[in-house]
């Protein structure tokens, strides 16, 4: 039951900053429209053949585009999640760093999954 009051919390936090703070929505969608071909790009043709030319696992190529991805597509998000982490830090009681990091795993994992998914769609 913990969980879920967790994930509530932090799904009004994000609410409450972007109401506050709309512009950096408006300025990270445009950077992400605008720059499609290096958070997607990269990962996929350089990473991804990097790692091929090392390794012959397939799970190893396709974790590692999956990561870089998460890694790139977050620093878009980097602003939206460090106010957040303000937020919850006060609320909270707990060090700006602590929140940050946390929220900052949880995008990373949350994008490196969605991303594997995708990508396991197209290469069926």
């Amino acid at each position: 039951m913990r969980r879920r009051g967790n994930v509530s919390y932090y799904y009004n936090s994000y609410l409450n900053v972007l109401k506050r703070e709309f512009m950096l929505v408006i300025i990270a969608s445009i950077l992400l429209v605008v720059t499609f071909f290096i958070w997607a790009g990269v990962p996929v043709f350089i990473i991804g053949s990097a790692v091929a030319s090392l390794t012959t696992s397939q799970f190893l190529v396709n974790l590692c585009i999956s990561l870089s991805v998460a890694i790139i597509f977050s620093l878009y998000f980097l602003p939206i999640n460090f106010k957040v982490a303000q937020d919850i830090a006060v609320t909270k009681k707990r060090s700006t760093y602590n929140s940050f990091i946390r929220i900052e795993i949880m995008w990373k994992l949350v994008i490196a999954a969605i991303s594997q998914i995708i990508l396991s769609i197209f290469l069926q």
